[in-house]
Order: structure tokens, then sequence, then C-alpha cells
């Protein structure tokens, strides 16, 4: 609520002194990216983003991930209405910590990584926060068509489907925006090196499921994490020429690993569902909507999720 009663108007900030022109061009780029976003999908546009509430934190919220030491799998935190979540955020860094503190006395591997942009799914109308300057333009445009996206189709209980959806059609958004298509290509090109790390983790987490399930796998877990992972991965970022290998720099164990699992599943089948629709980025969301509307009438006869009801038309 703090949040939302600090928010002042894009107007307001825009002639504000005290803020920074870096930041004001920023705003002014989040408002013109809206209205494309809802331009496009020809949809009324809500009030999201129409105000700015400036943060004195270097993230909006905090995420804490936690897995047991025995499987990679992500703790579950349920909530009414909403469903479940393989993670529990907070605003408060301080509150992240304790809640770290209490699941690692209670035997919890745990990750805890910074939320610089969220969407509240149009429970209110949400503003643009100051951690979105953070981003560099192309992943600024990326995230709000990412978070706007969500503005328009969600699906309680299905965090996975809806972040991998989100992730499929912010990027299609942002090759529609931009008409600069060579620093487009390198932009791609260099997430397209960052998926391919993360495909590479998603791959050693396997891994390291097969290791937990053997007797001797608290030995062969410590050689896994301090020995052959990060030999998987240098060797991954080397085939790639990238210099800033960064999940090198990063502390892992089995939650960190549930947390990426969690926002990588299903992207290649979603991009191969999509390229499907020859481009057409409308139809395949007139697809995905329909298959929605069937799956909500016989979902109690087919017993399975959503996600896999539309993946395996």
């Amino acid at each position: 609520m703090k949040i939302l009663t600090s928010a002042k108007e894009n107007s307001e900030v825009l002639k504000d002194p005290n803020v920074s022109e870096d930041h004001k061009v920023k705003i002014r780029k989040i408002e013109k990216y809206k209205q494309f976003f809802y331009q496009y999908w020809q949809r009324e546009a809500s009030e999201i983003y129409s105000e700015t509430t400036l943060l004195e934190r270097d993230a909006v919220t905090y995420l804490v991930i936690a897995s047991k030491p025995t499987e990679v799998k992500a703790k579950q935190e349920c909530f009414l209405f909403y469903g479940c979540f393989p993670y529990l955020g907070f605003f408060d860094e301080n509150s992240a910590k304790d809640y770290v503190s209490k699941l690692e006395e209670n035997g919890h591997e745990t990750y805890k990584r910074r939320v610089l942009a969220y969407s509240t799914l149009g429970t209110f109308d949400d503003p643009i926060l100051s951690t979105f300057f953070q981003y560099s333009e192309y992943d600024l445009a990326e995230t709000i068509f990412h978070e706007l996206f969500h503005t328009i189709f969600f699906i309680d209980d299905e965090v996975d489907l809806n972040e991998n959806l989100a992730n499929y059609f912010g990027k299609q958004m942002l090759s529609l925006y931009f008409k600069d298509r060579e620093k487009l290509k390198r932009h791609f090109e260099n997430e397209e090196k960052s998926a391919q790390i993360m495909q590479e983790i998603v791959a050693q987490s396997k891994n390291l499921e097969s290791i937990l399930k053997r007797e001797s796998w608290q030995e062969d877990k410590k050689v896994f994490l301090e020995r052959d992972f990060p030999k998987a991965i240098q060797k991954k970022c080397d085939e790639l020429k990238v210099n800033h290998c960064w999940p090198l720099k990063m502390k892992w164990n089995n939650a960190t690993f549930a947390a990426f699992n969690t926002y990588e599943k299903s992207q290649d089948q979603i991009k191969e569902l999509g390229e499907s629709f020859n481009g057409d980025l409308k139809k395949f969301f007139v697809f995905i909507e329909s298959r929605y509307k069937s799956y909500q009438k016989k979902k109690s006869e087919i017993g399975t999720s959503f996600e896999k009801y539309l993946l395996s038309r």
C-alpha cells in the first residue's frame, strides 16, 4: 500500500527538477511501450504505469526460493484464490533474510534474489517503479511488455506457464516495436547465449537430481557443486565466447537450481508452438485463449494442468 500511496502522476514526476533526466527519459519510453501494447492487442488501456513511485532501495521485492537438501524442487507457498507459487516474496529485505534463516533452521536450502519489476495482475493500478530504471533500453521494453501481458492473460496456480508465456510474448513484441534490426539482432544474440547457459544449468540440475538418489549423495553432491558444475558452466561459456560467465559468480544449491527450472521450463515448446502460426502473434494468442476456454469446460475430466493441455494439442 505504501508503494501505491507514494506514487505520483507521471506528469508531476516529469516536472520535478529533483528527478534525473535519465529517469524521465525512461518514464516517457514506458508510456510509449504501454500505448503500443494496448493498441496492438486492441484492448482498453488500464491505469497501470500512469504513476511513478520512487523507491529508496535496490529492488521492489526480494524472492526467497527454498528446497530440501534431498531434492531439486521448490517449496510451494499457497494462497487462497491465487493458488500456489514456488517462492515467497518480501518487500522488506530484512524480512526476507529472517525467512531465509527460519527455512535454513528447518533444514531447507535457500536462494534469495532481487526483483526489479512485478505485476499485481490488475488487482491494483501498478505504478512505474524506480527500480525499472536499472534496465537497459531493450530489457526495459521487454520487461514492460512482459508485465503488461500478465494483465491480459493469467492463469491461477500455473506460475511456470504464466512466466514462460509472458517471456515469449514480451520478446515478440520487442521485435514488433523496435525497427533497428541490427541492434535488435545483437540483443537477441546475447539473449540466446544467456538462454543456452541457462539451458545448461537446467541440464546440470538433472544431473544433480540423479546424484541425490544415490546412497553417497552428500559426498557426490559436494563434488558436483564444487567441481563438476563449475567446470561444465565454464566450458559452455568458452564455447559461446562469453566473457562474463555470470553463473560462476553465484552460490549454487538445490534452491538455486529449482529457481532456474521454474522460469526456463517449456520455453522451447512455447516457441515451437508460436512459430507454427507463421509469426502471427495475434492468431497464436487467440489460439491460447480458445484452448483455455475449452480446458475450463473439460478441466474436471482432463485431470491435468492447462500447460500440458496447451502443449499437447
